[in-house]
């Protein structure tokens, strides 16, 4: 079951998000072990202040050129390249990047919608998302006494094919990778490696929306996992 986390307000720097989430959660549907909390990142980018205003940003030569092919603001494409450590393709109006992350999307993650007023600031992926994850859930932990899974995601958009999915970015308390082995429906052996952080990532997205639905966070419950105490989105990455 999926169970939307809708009332929550509108996020800024140091805001304590965790007990913000906890609340809410509290309120909704309670804690119960093996919850699987989806966060989307862009409240824990605001809430850790990894956002950029575009006044600030100066602009070099290969943003310029960038800006001409996607006809895009060229400080905003400064951002994409002070994000990325490599550039794959220019798709359109699309950057396709590999973040300092390590994760391949577009334009370097960099989201301009329900940061502010205007579209003068752009937010940016969190600095650890692994480590942003690990904070609440312990705090969740500390409070409650229940060990929850926590994923932090976001909607990536891809350079082999069209639209964008929601996608893990920082993960704590589950395997990012379930290996089932069984048997199909001919008694065949079957080994499969599942990305189910991802999976989850996309099953919350659906309900996360992409515009004023504000819905920011999503409660899984009854999807088996394995709990991993230390354990990174560093080991679905190639």
């Amino acid at each position: 079951m999926l169970y939307p986390i809708n009332d929550l307000p509108v996020i800024s720097f140091e805001n304590d998000l965790s007990k913000l989430i906890l609340e809410e959660i509290e309120k909704d549907v309670g804690v119960s072990e093996k919850d699987i909390l989806v966060i989307a990142h862009k409240i824990v980018s605001k809430a850790e202040g990894s956002i950029v205003k575009l006044s600030d940003v100066s602009v070099t030569k290969d943003a310029e050129e960038i800006a001409k092919i996607t006809k895009r603001d060229p400080r905003i494409c400064q951002v994409y390249l002070n994000e990325a450590k490599e550039i794959v393709e220019i798709k359109g109006r699309m950057l396709i990047t590999v973040h300092r992350l390590g994760f391949v999307n577009s334009n370097s993650a960099v989201d301009l919608s329900n940061v502010a007023p205007g579209k003068e600031t752009a937010v940016l992926l969190p600095k650890n998302p692994d480590l942003s994850a690990a904070k609440i859930r312990n705090y969740i932990y500390k409070k409650t006494g229940k060990k929850v899974a926590v994923i932090i995601n976001d909607s990536f958009g891809r350079n082999d094919r069209e639209g964008s999915i929601g996608t893990a970015i920082g993960i704590a308390g589950i395997r990012a990778i379930e290996t089932k082995k069984q048997k199909d429906i001919f008694g065949n052996e079957s080994v499969s490696n599942i990305a189910l952080v991802d999976e989850l990532s996309a099953a919350a997205s659906i309900l996360m929306g992409q515009g004023d639905e504000k819905i920011p966070a999503v409660v899984i419950r009854g999807v088996s996992f394995k709990t991993v105490e230390k354990t990174s989105i560093k080991n679905i990455l190639n």
